[in-house]
């Protein structure tokens, strides 16, 4: 039944967050915003505002906003689809792969940062609210499991070696790692690996963001594509090896309780 109560929090918080930035973008308020102060609000505001409706841990508040990156991706890309259909032009692409592309692209953009924006703003729910944060989100682990995605991510980037083996070890290790912090099941390993997945995504997704945004030519759509690529891999992976993680750790503390009775 808490559970329950959690998942109904999660998405309470999510669907208004999406519908204000939506309702925003809509009314072209961020055009006169300076580029980058709009970009934030784009990527981050929605995340905040279902933070801060969400109750509960910090990681229910990164679940919310991550949720809330979705529906507001589905949204964009619907109306993208729909202004496309007033082109009229052959040389464009039908509108369901309109919206096939701007979904793909959307999603693995704002699942991350919204998922920040909704830990950020549940902190500050819980700090005004006041009692502290809620138990629920083994933080050593998410922190740990975080810095080693970053960390892998810079050495493949920048070392002279295979860049291949240590991108996809990234996620896998930081999952795995959060996914063992958690006191819990295969669930809470789960979302804590998921949470930091997108956490390490983000980070990781900064400079490529960046090229992708204001760079030009080939340079600008590799960076995209492999914006993309990554993203997907890292949360998939990272989701995977959180409940790994939390199985082996449910696993050995199992055999220390036979072995204490033994």
């Amino acid at each position: 039944m808490v559970t329950c109560a959690i998942g109904r929090w999660r998405w309470s918080g999510a669907i208004p967050g999406a519908l204000l930035i939506g309702v925003v973008l809509l009314s072209g308020v961020l055009n006169y915003l300076p580029g980058q102060v709009g970009m934030l609000v784009f990527l981050f505001g929605g995340g905040l505002v279902a933070g801060l409706l969400t109750r509960g841990a910090v990681k229910d508040g990164a679940i919310s906003g991550a949720a809330c990156g979705v529906i507001l991706a589905v949204i964009v890309a619907a109306i993208t689809a729909l202004m496309s259909l007033r082109a009229h032009d052959p040389l464009y692409p039908a509108p369901l792969a309109t919206f096939g592309f701007y979904a793909l692209f959307l999603i693995v953009l704002m699942l991350p940062y919204n998922a920040i924006g909704g830990a950020a703003g549940t902190l500050v729910r819980n700090g005004i609210r006041g009692g502290g944060t809620p138990a629920g989100t083994p933080w050593a682990g998410v922190v740990i499991g975080t810095i080693v995605i970053v960390a892998f991510f810079i050495a493949a980037s920048t070392l002279f070696v295979t860049p291949g083996p240590l991108l996809v070890a990234a996620p896998i290790a930081g999952g795995f790692i959060a996914g063992f912090a958690v006191v819990g099941g295969t669930r809470d390993g789960l979302e804590v690996g998921f949470v930091t997945a997108l956490f390490g995504t983000g980070l990781c997704s900064i400079p490529l963001l960046w090229t992708a945004s204001y760079g030009e030519g080939f340079v600008a759509g590799l960076a995209g594509m492999l914006m993309i690529a990554l993203g997907y891999l890292y949360i998939i992976l990272g989701t995977a090896a959180g409940a790994a993680g939390a199985v082996v750790r449910a696993k050995l503390r199992k055999d220390e309780v036979a072995g204490g009775e033994g």
